[in-house]
């Protein structure tokens, strides 16, 4: 997929807060679920168009789904569990959903998603994980590069404010989630029970161990600005079909976080040996997803 951008961009662009572009900004800044019909739109048709590729394995909300012997039980086990935080926060089930998805966090998740299938869907499939393993593994996002089958698990769980992206407390977070907590390192990485893989040149379901797990965080001002130009109304020029400049900038800096992020992880001797094989084999597509940030 061939990428084009208005002008040169930087690996781990910076924008700057103080120009008169963003200043007084932060009050006019549009609450993130504002975005979401458009996005569960988009949402729907990455799904839609993955399915008519690949077979009957996504939801319309974008998500891996649910199936196999443990399917039914899994989907009650949730039930049971919605059903007590709901009542711990005192609101009915289906209020306590309709407030999770218009959550920023879970907003930068679809964000993300899309702007990876935009940039990335030739080579790779990004999608959301299953809700069983949103909920019970943590997993937010699983990319799989189509050629080697090699997947890693994305998350964003923190928004930082208007200057700030959430990416130190993230760190911590995900660092005990790498290393796994225990002497043994039997936990290390993530474990994805409703998983997908490619195996000669197929998508396959698969459950998942030990897979790498990253962070990916934007600031309020950033997620708004992607938000923007994701749901831009296109049908005025359709023949703009490549990334925005806005586009270009966000993927530059969650790509320059990836590589700095695995460049830590690679050395650390805390980590699963089946583990570090996975992030050993991750490299090669790392090395791809980068080259897309060079301007054209």
């Amino acid at each position: 997929m061939s990428i084009e951008y208005s002008r040169e961009f930087k690996v781990g662009e910076k924008i700057d807060l103080s120009s008169p572009e963003y200043s007084g900004r932060k009050a006019e800044l549009p609450k993130p679920e504002t975005y979401l019909p458009r996005l569960k739109e988009k949402l729907a048709a990455l799904a839609g168009r993955l399915n008519s590729e690949h077979g009957d394995f996504f939801t319309t909300d974008g998500r891996l789904k649910m199936t196999g012997a443990d399917a039914d039980y899994d989907q009650d086990l949730l039930i049971e569990k919605v059903n007590g935080w709901s009542e711990e926060v005192s609101k009915s089930p289906a209020k306590f959903l309709a407030d999770l998805e218009k959550n920023p966090s879970n907003i930068t998740e679809i964000a993300t998603t899309l702007l990876f299938d935009k940039i990335l869907g030739d080579d790779f499939i990004i999608v959301r994980a299953s809700i069983y393993d949103d909920y019970e593994n943590g997993a937010d996002q699983l990319i799989i590069d189509k050629e080697t089958g090699v997947v890693i698990c994305g998350v964003d769980e923190v928004i930082g404010n208007i200057g700030d992206d959430g990416g130190e407390k993230k760190s911590k977070k995900i660092e005990e989630k790498m290393e796994g907590g225990s002497a043994k390192m039997k936990n290390s990485g993530v474990k994805i029970k409703y998983g997908a893989t490619f195996r000669n040149e197929k998508l396959v379901r698969k459950e998942l161990a030990h897979i790498p797990l990253f962070y990916f965080s934007l600031s309020k001002l950033e997620l708004d600005d992607l938000l923007r130009s994701l749901t831009a109304d296109s049908t005025a020029n359709p023949a703009e079909t490549g990334s925005s400049q806005t586009e270009g900038a966000v993927y530059l800096k969650l790509v320059d976080s990836l590589k700095q992020q695995f460049q830590h992880y690679i050395y650390d001797k805390n980590l699963n040996p089946r583990l570090q094989d996975n992030l050993r084999n991750f490299y090669p597509s790392l090395v791809k997803m980068a080259s897309y940030v060079q301007p054209k």
